[in-house]
């Protein structure tokens, strides 16, 4: 990677000083390099901050400014140079995980240089508080989090007061074992630090043994008096031997083993750092042996593990002899020594798997660093600084990321000057002072040497040249006119530019700086207006952009801006050639001018070019001067007046820039659809003659293309078949009579046309005749309209589109009225485009029950939810916030995966290997529904369903995680990417039924009815959530009435067959006309396929009467 940047910036210098010298004579007003020049051919040339006078932007630099405050990780990254404070992030430059995937281990790159220091870590834009923690064996300290809390905590084990009580016993041999077998100070890559404090009670005095002895395993040996310690492989014990006397001094001497050295500490007191092999083997147990005398022997042991500290941070500030970070190589099996990353800036920083410190996987992490130490010429010292002119000349003389050039092809004077007017301090309104100018920010390696300059410059209103093989710095505070020119010096004419065009000028400067207070994002400073200028240009506020990436404080972005200000309102330009007395000057030198004619008096104009001349005729110099004055760089509690210009000379003849709007409409032409871009220009200049409009498509085209020109001061201009969705670009100018062209009006436009979603609905209505529910609506004016859709949810409040049923797919636009059948709850209607384009809301209208007729009656029901027992095919039952839903099986979630996160395969969004559904079934836990027999029943079916959108999902959310509210998994909106209808399937016999179909309100003919819902999503991040589900089947009130019926005399009465029968019989009424003093009727196997009836008379003989009956009950019995 190293190489690679290299080479980049070799090319980029070798860019900008490709050129040769220019001629013997002429000017180089565009060369930008320090080769070699003719002595007496040298051209100075202004390389200035375009946009710190307005006539430029800063977009690109803003652009990766935001970019940097994000960790990136890709396969080839610039390097960057940071001058000053500044906050950013970098390349990832190394991740690995360790501890069966426990623990994350992270390598940012921050700068390409050594740096001054960290000045602040954050973790998702969150400070942190760090603290130490220790150090490494380099010295590195190892930084702990205090706070937020979430970063940090830290597992501590503790065993204090481990005592061993030895009595009656003169002289005693203590074999100390440690609690645990001791701790690994490297055990298994982890990283633990830890301490054994031995401390010796007795109650009687003691004193140490001229000899003593160790034991290891059982095997004794000698050892040096007043105790020590001793290592056999991997293994290491202390052993003290002690007498009776007072102790003056216990000491151990230095532990070598296991890679470790600890020295000796002396007292009652001994520390020491244990250590064990990687199979974790403890140590031996010396026990000690029963004295006559009491003793205590105390093991207090500590230790932190520093590989369960949910986040370790170590900086690395990047000079070019630093070491390999030495904690990383014991942990990482592939960092080693070798991995020194001289020259860079970095953090090592090591996460510890916390789904709540870290509930979106890995953190950003970014820094506010102290940048690059600059060497101050001025006394001959490197050291850190902001200060503008010194971090330009250390780019221009860095060989490594900068310009390489050589010192003796800079000016140190020119710079001296201006560095120190940098320095100056500058009382503030509020109070206090601040430099004049600092530079703080970031100079990207991908950016052209000149914009970097540029950037360099405008932290310092700078003005950098080229002369006589040398650079020359200029700029930032006034200096008085050091020569005066007259007539006398003049060798040519004088060509003089009194005004620049009304576009170039503003009367306000507005811009960004970068705000620490704002996260070091960029940020509107105060507008800085002259009350002058605006009524100069007929009190309309004209607004120059001066934007200013290097600069950190709003006052100071104010005192530049109102420098750009005033040098943009000194618009004469004076050009000519005067003698050999101005060959001292120098770009950014100011002039007293003085011409009678002309009528300048000790005019005060700078030097904006320098260009040696020669010819047989004379030698000279050629000079290009703008006007300026000092007070272009007061900086008061109000601005200062000045002379703005004192000649008045005609003006030449001009044309003012026209008026555009740009807009595109859809026309028909022969029934075909197209776009047609629509520009309008408009000129109130008076001298105005005609318009003309150019137009490119900026994806396809690099020239433009001319629309033509029309006579008027008004016109509308069309382009035919724009394409939709691109991008164009449309200029326009006014012409006068006498053929002079204004400027170039210009704008860009991206073309909607049928990307344009329908407008919603109108006046949408559902009227309900019995159990149709008939819909009307204002048709929609689209052109490009296709058809419309209609949707139904039990739901009467908090509807979902895409969780409701589709009752009508395909509506056709020449339609606005359609009946569908009748159900309690919300009918929704959208518009659809030929492009499949929706509305963006639906319009709904609600049905309550009421509307509805009433004449059914349930004969069974079934309730899925909240269970969901049924068969699920690709579908699960999954809960959330105490609620059951019955969705598509979509990848694992975030939120939903278990274990570590550094243990998944793919994104975390995808379940590691899990694929997404995009449809899914579930049968009724009831299936079959048996009606007893064959019936014409009508099934009702009710479900409430929401669309689950995980969309927005960990992997790809935008911005800070701490931002969202709720789960980052997902969220309930109104999409039309889903949805969820039931399903039907019929049979007589149980056997052979009839294929799925889309379940439609109605009537059904069949014994056996099966009921399924099929979910289906075109998107795989979607799925209908259903948390309701259930049916009912209905069966239609049923009247059976007959007249004039015989009743016969037979002795078993009339028998009558309902024809159907009914499921249910719930009244009979019998009538008759003919009946005698005492008749009667007796009624006998009345059920719902009939009934008997015999009349006798008042002596019990059965006898023949009409009747009339009336039969009420519901169903209709098509088959037993």
């Amino acid at each position: 990677m190293g190489d690679t940047v290299k080479q980049v910036a070799i090319m980029a210098v070798a860019y900008y000083t490709g050129g040769a010298a220019g001629a013997a004579t002429g000017a180089g007003s565009g060369s930008f390099a320090y080769a070699a020049a003719a002595a007496l051919a040298a051209t100075a040339t202004t390389i200035a901050l375009s946009k710190a006078l307005g006539v430029g932007g800063t977009s690109d630099y803003q652009t990766q400014l935001s970019q940097r405050s994000n960790m990136v990780k890709q396969p080839l990254v610039t390097r960057d140079t940071v001058y000053g404070l500044s906050k950013k992030s970098g390349a990832i430059l190394f991740m690995e995980s360790t501890d069966s995937n426990q623990n994350l281990h992270l390598v940012i790159a921050i700068a390409s240089h050594e740096i001054q220091s960290f000045e602040k870590i954050y973790l998702n834009d969150e400070e942190l508080t760090l603290a130490s923690g220790g150090t490494d064996s380099n010295g590195v300290t190892q930084f702990k989090v205090t706070s937020p809390a979430k970063y940090a905590s830290e597992s501590k084990f503790t065993n204090k007061n481990r005592t061993l009580i030895l009595s009656n016993y003169v002289d005693i041999k203590v074999g100390v074992n440690l609690p645990f077998g001791g701790y690994a100070i490297r055990d298994g890559k982890g990283l633990l630090k830890g301490t054994t404090a031995i401390t010796v009670i007795s109650d009687a005095s003691f004193t140490i043994l001229t000899t003593s002895t160790i034991n290891i395993a059982g095997t004794e040996y000698a050892i040096a008096s007043g105790g020590s310690s001793s290592a056999s492989g991997d293994r290491q014990t202390l052993n003290i031997t002690l007498s009776t006397g007072l102790v003056s001094d216990v000491s151990a001497t230095a532990i070598t083993g296991g890679g470790q050295n600890v020295a000796p500490i002396h007292a009652q007191n001994i520390r020491i750092q244990p250590y064990r092999d990687n199979a974790n083997t403890p140590l031996p147990h010396l026990a000690g042996t029963t004295t006559t005398v009491n003793y205590a022997i105390i093991a207090d042991q500590t230790f932190v593990d520093t590989s369960s500290l949910t986040v370790l941070v170590k900086q690395h500030l990047g000079a070019d002899n630093q070491l390999a970070d030495a904690d990383l190589v014991e942990l990482s099996p592939t960092w080693t020594n070798s991995h020194t990353l001289s020259g860079i800036a970095y953090l090592y920083v090591q996460l510890k798997y916390d789904a709540d410190a870290f509930p979106n996987g890995i953190p950003n992490i970014s820094a506010e660093i102290k940048g690059k130490k600059l060497y101050d010429f001025r006394d001959a010292s490197t050291a850190y600084s902001a200060n503008p002119a010194l971090a330009l000349y250390d780019y221009l003389t860095d060989t490594r990321f900068g310009l390489a050039t050589p010192v003796a092809n800079i000016d140190t004077a020119s710079f001296t000057t201006v560095a120190n007017i940098c320095d100056e301090n500058i009382t503030l309104a509020a109070g206090g002072t601040e430099k004049r100018y600092e530079a703080n920010g970031i100079l990207f390696s991908n950016i052209t040497p000149m914009d970097n300059i540029n950037e360099l410059l405008g932290s310092m209103i700078g003005i950098l040249s080229y002369s006589n093989g040398k650079f020359f710095l200029a700029g930032g505070k006034y200096v008085a006119p050091s020569i005066t020119l007259d007539e006398s010096h003049f060798i040519s004419g004088l060509t003089i530019q009194t005004k620049q065009s009304r576009r170039s000028l503003f009367n306000t400067a507005k811009g960004v700086f970068t705000s620490p207070e704002n996260d070091w994002q960029p940020s509107d400073y105060p507008m800085v207006a002259s009350s002058t200028f605006v009524t100069e240009d007929n009190d309309e506020t004209i607004f120059g952009e001066v934007d200013l990436p290097f600069t950190t404080s709003s006052s100071m972005a104010q005192r530049i801006a109102k420098v750009a200000l005033f040098k943009n309102r000194q618009q004469m330009v004076l050009k000519g050639s005067v003698n050999l007395s101005a060959f001292n000057l120098q770009v950014g030198d100011t002039v007293n001018i003085n011409n009678t004619r002309l009528g300048f008096s000790n005019k005060i104009f700078q030097v904006a070019n320098w260009t040696f001349v020669s010819s047989p005729e004379s030698t000279g110099i050629s000079l290009s001067l703008q006007e300026t004055s000092s007070a272009v760089y007061d900086w008061n509690a109000e601005e200062s007046s000045f002379i703005n210009d004192n000649t008045n000379l005609p003006t030449f003849t001009t044309v003012d820039t026209p008026s555009l709007v740009v807009e595109d409409y859809l026309k028909a032409y022969s029934g075909i659809v197209s776009t047609v871009l629509i520009i309008r220009v408009t000129s109130t200049f008076g001298t105005t003659n005609e318009l003309q409009v150019e137009y490119r498509n900026t994806s396809t085209d690099t020239e433009f293309t001319s629309l033509g020109r029309a006579k008027g001061t008004s016109q509308k201009f069309e382009l035919l078949n724009a394409e939709d969705g691109m991008v164009y670009e449309v200029r326009a100018r006014a012409i006068n009579a006498f053929n002079v062209s204004s400027d170039y009006a210009s704008a860009t436009h991206e073309v909607i046309g049928k990307t344009l979603v329908p407008a919603n609905v109108a006046d949408f209505a559902v009227n309900v005749n019995n159990n149709l529910a008939v819909c009307s609506w204002t048709a929609n004016e689209e052109l490009d309209l296709s058809h419309y859709i209609i949707r139904h949810t039990p739901a009467i409040t908090s509807q979902v589109y895409g969780g409701s049923t589709i009752v009508a797919n395909y509506i056709s636009k020449a339609t606005n009225q359609i009946a569908v059948p009748a159900q309690t709850g919300t009918y929704m209607i959208k518009a659809v485009d030929v492009l499949g384009l929706t509305s963006e809301t639906s319009t709904k209208k609600i049905v309550i029950r009421n509307q509805i007729g009433d004449n059914f009656n349930a004969v069974t029901s079934t309730t899925q939810s909240t269970g969901f027992a049924g068969t699920k095919t690709d579908s699960e039952v999954v809960a959330r916030d105490g609620v059951n839903y019955l969705q598509i099986i979509l990848g694992e979630l975030f939120d939903d995966h278990s274990g570590n996160f550094d243990s998944a395969v793919g994104n975390f969004d995808d379940g590691g290997e899990v694929s997404p559904n995009l449809d899914a079934f579930y049968d009724f836990s009831t299936n079959p529904i048996d009606l007893g027999a064959i019936y014409n029943s009508q099934v009702t079916t009710s479900m409430v369903s929401t669309r689950f959108n995980a969309n927005t999902l960990f992997d790809s959310f935008e911005g800070l995680f701490d931002d969202q509210s709720g789960n980052f998994d997902g969220s309930n909106t109104e999409q039309d990417d889903v949805t969820a209808s039931i399903q039907i399937s019929t049979s007589n016999d149980n056997s052979t039924y009839t294929d799925y179909s889309d379940y439609i309100l109605g009537d059904y003919k069949a014994r056996y009815i099966k009921l399924r819902v099929k979910m289906t999503t075109t998107n795989a991040d979607s799925t209908p959530a259903i948390s309701a589900l259930s049916a009912t089947i209905d069966m239609p009130d049923r009247t059976v009435a007959v007249a004039n019926t015989a009743s016969t005399t037979a002795g078993g009465g009339k028998a009558i067959t309902f024809a159907p029968a009914f499921k249910d019989l719930q009244g009979l009424g019998i009538s008759t006309s003919n009946l005698a003093t005492g008749d009667f009727y007796e009624l006998s196997s009345k059920s719902a396929t009939g009934f008997t009836i015999k009349f006798k008379n008042s002596g019990g003989t059965v006898v023949d009467r009409t009747f009339d009956f009336v039969a009420k009950g519901y169903g209709y019995l098509e088959s037993s």
